[in-house]
């Protein structure tokens, strides 16, 4: 079974993990099936597959959705000029690259591109395509044409939403229910420790992943942050890590002067590594407003941390408020105080709450079970 992925420009964030995850497990426990990447342009995705032996290309295609800019109108001229001057140009590198006469499925990684699906009509082959955004709630997705619809409502696709709060929203935008499958994320299991941090005894530490954006709520945090106890900023950390738009990263910077909070609250880039250390925190936040998975709120299941997360998005459906995990009301800063204060001063209940996280984490977002309903998905198709 020969397996033609595409994947954007875009080397570092969930859905590039995921699609190495996937295609790393599928390697080694699906052996029939055979991996060809191509991304939007050669980087250290590309990289990362030639390590592990994948069959990897890049080519100068581009996004069909974009994230929101204003002006709009200039913005969506610009992306539009852009999407027409390099598909030609992308289109005839990889047909030299593929024989699509071996491919027996395309699956599309991304919402965001569609040049597997041109691909997947031009030469009839089943066509994949995973959806991991909520579109204008989470990132504020245009797209660079008048409608997604045209492509949505086109039954040769088989659309993978990534959890019930998505599949919701593009329903919503017209998918049919029938072309549409529910298969949550999954996250490698074997590089993580557990946190064997004594949580009574030090500082209580709190990281924060994912990009600087409006949207992932790191200001709103911040904000909460501030309204702590004097007794409780002395003596807890807050690290937070990410890559994004420089200019809100350094507003968070000036907030954080502003508030004062410098003592305790850091930001810091990208770290590719950051699984190496995950397990030092005692509890990883995640105040998304629409998270399409949350595989940092996984991440930190697998870690052994306590999950301090917004009731916003798939938050809801990973996390069993109280059990493994605590929520808040993102629009709510005294409920993010609140809830900081109460882990603060009942420690046990964040031993209790890390070891239900992984144990949850383990059970049901394993890549070895995500592989295996991918893999019996693309069997279902071929049929």
């Amino acid at each position: 079974m020969k397996v033609l992925y595409f994947m954007n420009h875009v080397d570092s964030g969930g859905a590039a993990l995921a699609l190495y995850d996937l295609i790393k497990e599928l390697k080694e426990s699906c052996p029939d099936v055979k991996a060809i990447v191509i991304t939007g342009c050669h980087n250290q995705l590309n990289e990362a597959f030639s390590k592990i032996g994948i069959e990897n290309y890049s080519a100068p295609f581009k996004n069909f959705s974009g994230s929101y800019r204003q002006p709009k109108f200039l913005w969506k001229s610009i992306l539009q000029i852009r999407y027409r001057i390099s598909k030609p140009t992308a289109i005839k590198k990889i047909e030299k690259l593929i024989d699509f006469t071996t491919i027996d499925i395309i699956h599309s990684n991304l919402n965001r591109i569609d040049i597997g699906y041109y691909f997947a009509q031009k030469y009839r082959i089943k066509h994949l395509w995973h959806i991991r955004e909520h579109g204008d709630d989470d990132f504020l997705l245009m797209p660079v044409f008048s409608s997604y619809n045209p492509i949505l409502t086109d039954s040769s696709s088989t659309f993978i939403a990534i959890s019930k709060s998505v599949k919701s929203k593009w329903l919503s935008l017209g998918i049919p229910e029938q072309n549409i499958r529910l298969i949550y994320d999954g996250i490698g299991t074997s590089h993580w420790t557990k946190n064997e941090t004594i949580v009574k005894k030090s500082k209580l530490s709190f990281i924060f992943l994912g990009g600087y954006h409006v949207n992932k709520g790191q200001e709103i945090f911040i904000q909460a942050l501030s309204l702590l106890p004097k007794n409780i900023k002395d003596d807890i950390l807050v690290h937070f890590f990410g890559n994004g738009s420089i200019g809100y990263k350094k507003k968070l910077e000036r907030l954080i002067q502003k508030k004062k909070l410098n003592k305790f609250c850091n930001l810091y880039d990208y770290n590719p590594d950051i699984y190496k250390t995950l397990s030092q925190y005692h509890i990883g936040v995640n105040c998304s407003k629409a998270e399409g998975f949350g595989r940092i709120t996984v991440e930190y299941m697998m870690a052994g941390l306590c999950p301090l997360v917004s009731n916003t998005g798939a938050n809801v459906e990973i996390i069993d408020n109280q059990i493994n995990g605590l929520m808040f009301d993102r629009d709510n800063l005294f409920d993010i105080m609140d809830k900081i204060i109460f882990l603060y001063t009942n420690r046990d209940f964040i031993t209790d709450f890390s070891k239900k996280a992984t144990k949850k984490a383990i059970s049901s977002f394993s890549m070895k079970a995500h592989a295996q309903l991918i893999y019996d998905l693309y069997k279902q198709n071929l049929n």
